[in-house]
């Protein structure tokens, strides 16, 4: 089994979270195709709930 990357966030805003993830995801190995994936599936989520959860699923928030 894979840990998730930690990270922490310094805003609410979901863009900005998606920011940081982008470049936690970069500086862990992940493959583009995979940071793709992931942005895109943020991008599409229906609310704000949703994309957080969907960050949460990839990522341990500390």
């Amino acid at each position: 089994m894979t840990t998730r990357p930690k990270i922490s966030f310094d805003s609410a805003n979901i863009w900005k979270r998606l920011e940081t993830c982008e470049l936690v995801a970069r500086a862990h190995g992940w493959h583009p195709n995979d940071i793709i994936q992931f942005t895109d599936e943020v991008r599409d989520a229906f609310s704000y709930e949703e994309a957080n959860a969907i960050i949460e699923r990839e990522f341990d928030i500390v």
